[in-house]
């Protein structure tokens, strides 16, 4: 085709630039590696895994020369891309010197690298704007994947599931979830907050939940929600789908999740919970847990120890009482009660369906599937039994009956410490997903025998230390 396209054609709102390229060769009907030829391509584009296509969530940047060239192809003025297209004005600063031919210039890099997360548009709402009947991808933030023209949840663009969206027609939650959001927006802004930080931190409490909510018996909104969101039953494909919809199944309370992070009164809950200037432990069923079980529609929420078996709500809980006893240095990020760790960060759906396949085919290890709370308790039994057996002397001048009575004790000692060991061993990979009856097995002991050892072994962490190991999906 020449420089100059003969249609127009006009970008989608926050519409990557690849996609608008892959438009454009749709509308020409001609291959988008033709389109591709007009420019001087910097490096490679990122690929899907197991395909040779470019990934749908790529993005492309294009020195001062690119952009013109595209704005003829598509008939649409500069400006107009710059207002639409989110990378636009990052291409140009990307391109220190001109091309050794003069040739307009491109280079590929991944949208979330050059903007933020990219998911797939609606198809019905791109053909009503465009006419087209093709695949479009925009940027889009957690809180913004819900047409509710359509009721359709937009799923990320590079997750790798080969959906792009779930419907919700049955699920009239998440899309009243969706429209009180804007309203939570202004009062995050009015707050002075920004409200992706005030988003992502309810949304790493309610995925902690969506976690635990497996041992929790009275749960019954997100099991519902999934099977729906699944076209009505999940079936053999369970954990598959329990991946792919869990921003969609978490969306409503996340949205009230936020709702309550931000109310001053809540804030006098949490003050009052800790003993104010009095000091005392995190209560599980005190004024704040109670009040959040109500506002969520689970009044038991508390009662399950949801509050306190979430990291990351306790990491805004104690922000939120040492800022008020003026705790700590400025600057500290324990002062920030909206910080969220890289650990206590959810899991992507990419990155869980690769668990999922490298489960499925026995590749998974030991370190990626055990937490880190866990792996570290297992390291302490084993490193005291070693000592205790170290300690062993063979060669003592004691009399008989007390030397005997002290080697015994201490493998006795020995051996109790890394019977704790096996069982915390045990209860990591059963949560990761193996097989009880191999691991009874394993350990030469009785799955109905394992089991109770296991549900013990994760009582006793629990009231001991607050931290119960869960699944890990």
């Amino acid at each position: 085709m020449t420089q100059a396209g003969a249609l127009r054609i006009a970008p989608l709102p926050a519409e990557t630039t690849w996609s608008l390229m892959g438009r454009i060769a749709a509308r020409y009907a001609m291959p988008v590696a033709d389109l591709r030829a007009s420019w001087q391509w910097r490096n490679h584009p990122p690929r899907s895994p197991g395909s040779s296509g470019v990934r749908p969530d790529a993005e492309v940047l294009l020195d001062s020369a690119g952009q013109n060239l595209l704005a003829a192809m598509c008939r649409t003025e500069a400006h107009s891309l710059e207002r639409a297209l989110p990378a636009w004005t990052t291409g140009p600063a990307t391109f220190t010197e001109p091309s050794g031919d003069g040739r307009p210039q491109a280079c590929w890099q991944l949208g979330a690298m050059a903007h933020r997360p990219v998911a797939f548009a609606c198809r019905l709402c791109t053909a009503r704007r465009t006419g087209q009947q093709v695949v479009a991808m925009r940027y889009r933030d957690g809180w913004q994947r819900v047409c509710t023209r359509h009721r359709r949840w937009a799923l990320g663009a590079g997750d790798g599931h080969g959906l792009e969206h779930l419907d919700l027609a049955r699920i009239p939650a998440i899309t009243s979830a969706q429209q009180r959001w804007p309203a939570v927006a202004r009062r995050a802004a009015a707050a002075g907050m920004a409200p992706g930080a005030v988003f992502a931190l309810a949304q790493a409490v309610v995925c902690q939940w969506w976690d635990m909510a497996l041992e929790w018996e009275e749960e019954r909104i997100w099991p519902a929600r999934l099977h729906q969101l699944a076209g009505g039953d999940a079936g053999p494909r369970f954990w598959w789908w329990r991946a792919v919809a869990r921003e969609p199944a978490v969306f409503p309370e996340a949205v009230a999740m936020a709702e309550v992070l931000l109310d001053p009164v809540v804030v006098e809950m949490v003050w009052r919970d800790s003993g104010a200037e009095r000091i005392r432990p995190f209560p599980t069923d005190g004024e704040f847990g109670r009040n959040l079980g109500r506002r969520l529609g689970r009044p038991w929420l508390a009662r399950v120890g949801a509050v306190p078996g979430s990291s990351v709500l306790g990491r805004w809980w104690g922000a939120i009482v040492r800022r008020r006893r003026g705790i700590g240095q400025r600057g500290d990020r324990g002062l920030n009660p909206w910080w969220i760790p890289r650990e206590d960060q959810p899991a992507s759906v990419a990155a869980q369906l690769r668990r999922l396949a490298q489960r499925a085919d026995g590749t998974i290890t030991w370190r990626a599937c055990v937490p880190r709370p866990e792996r570290a308790w297992i390291n302490d039994k084993v490193r005291e039994a070693t000592e205790l057996l170290a300690a062993l002397d063979l060669h003592d001048t004691a009399p008989l009956a007390t030397a005997t009575r002290h080697l015994l004790d201490t493998l006795s000692q020995s051996i109790d410490t890394l019977d704790h060991a096996v069982t915390a061993i045990a209860s990591a990979a059963h949560a990761a997903g193996v097989p009880l009856d191999h691991l009874a097995t394993w350990t030469h002991a009785s799955a109905e025998v394992l089991q109770q050892d296991i549900d013990d072994h994760r009582d006793d962490l629990e009231d001991r230390y607050g931290y119960r190991p869960g699944p890990v999906r």
